[in-house]
């Protein structure tokens, strides 16, 4: 599958973190999160839907805390995101 279309599927679960927190709701508009290691280039990495909100505009976003804090915030981390995100997509 090529990325576009995989995020395009990705998009469509709706944010991963809101389903982990008992809210199931695909209308809400979702971006693509990559999940980088160890300084690793944005095509290579991995990849999460998330709302705005946990993406990249709440003070409990993955980018106001940085992966660790996510982690630490949420207790959930980017991998355990990932892997629920590959199980929802293998349905």
């Amino acid at each position: 599958m090529n990325r576009k279309k995989e995020y395009a599927e990705m998009a469509r679960l709706g944010c991963i973190l809101c389903r982990q927190n008992g809210i199931e709701t695909t209308d809400t508009p979702t971006e693509i999160h990559h999940v980088r290691r160890y300084g690793g280039s944005r095509d290579s990495a991995e990849a999460i839907p998330l709302c705005a909100y946990h993406h990249r505009l709440g003070n409990s976003s993955y980018h106001s805390l940085g992966a660790k804090g996510f982690t630490k915030y949420w207790g959930i981390s980017p991998e355990q995101l990932i892997e629920k995100t590959k199980e929802l997509l293998n349905e």
